[in-house]
């Protein structure tokens, strides 16, 4: 199969390449970092600073193949968020990361690229994406109504963020703050000091930072903020859970935690036809 985008329509820096057969990509080259998205999903897998640690965390074994979510990166979480709210044959966490995403636009600047991405549609709901890559990372994921009734949408940009170690980092901003424990369908609430992580966690937090994300081990800070958004979902399998995970390393647990934002449960936006909801993050890695 030919790649769907051009050569001669890619600016310097940006090449067209092939993640796998059959799932089409860009590789981005620029002084200061290096980055690589798949339109399978349309997933940024990659971006990793010029001489520095990688922002994201990608599986070595994740399944490249049409039909299955590729384990890393930022995938995205659309039209729905977790299992179908009245549907269960149809898939976790909705079809974006199984759907094919078509490039719109890629403009190179002098800080890095400016990308869209045409996404699928669902029903009534269609899917956009914009990426600004460099001097961080800043996502964007629009769902429209183009349908003649009010139409839910909920999502979460599911952001795999690299780590020396997890047993050692600290992740601050959400402190005192109410959270749905999906592993216990407990209603919890978090101490009022950074948190630390001992233990498989899958929290959905009723705040949206920012948060920082602190890494003694590669003497880094990662600033991250949010808009359209008033729940943060943080998840990580710890040992257990990664043992569990064809798509995982047993060791790679250690290696990311998620920190995602989300519009999930309560959460959930109603759009009124016509109308859209941008849900965004942006990661910006700073020296301790």
């Amino acid at each position: 199969m030919s790649h769907p985008v051009h050569p001669d329509l890619l600016p310097a820096g940006v090449r067209a390449i092939d993640i796998a057969p059959g799932l089409p990509g860009l590789a981005f080259s620029h002084p200061a970092f290096s980055a690589t998205l798949s339109l399978y999903g349309g997933q940024l897998l990659d971006f990793t600073p010029s001489g520095g640690q990688p922002l994201l965390y990608l599986s070595p074994q994740s399944r490249l193949e049409d039909g299955k979510a590729i384990r890393g990166g930022i995938p995205l979480c659309w039209p729905w968020f977790g299992p179908h709210p009245h549907d269960t044959a149809q898939p976790q966490h909705g079809v974006a990361r199984t759907a094919m995403w078509t490039l719109s636009a890629v403009v190179r600047s002098d800080d890095g690229f400016h990308v869209k991405l045409a996404g699928p549609r669902h029903g009534m709901l269609e899917a956009s994406l914009t990426l600004q890559l460099g001097p961080g990372v800043d996502i964007a994921l629009t769902t429209r109504n183009l349908g003649s009734s009010t139409a839910v949408v909920s999502a979460a940009l599911h952001s795999y963020l690299a780590v020396s170690d997890i047993r050692r980092i600290r992740l601050s901003g959400l402190e005192g703050a109410s959270y749905l424990d999906k592993l216990s369908a407990a209603s919890c609430q978090l101490p009022d000091a950074p948190w630390q992580f001992d233990a498989a966690t899958d929290a959905v937090v009723a705040a949206a930072g920012p948060c920082t994300l602190t890494d003694p081990g590669w003497q880094r800070a990662l600033a991250i903020s949010s808009s359209g958004s008033a729940t943060t979902v943080v998840w990580t399998p710890w040992q257990q859970g990664a043992a569990n995970m064809a798509d995982l390393p047993d060791e790679g647990w250690q290696q990311f935690l998620c920190v995602e934002a989300a519009n999930a449960g309560s959460d959930a936006r109603e759009l009124a036809p016509g109308a859209s909801h941008t849900l965004r993050q942006q990661l910006r890695l700073q020296a301790l």
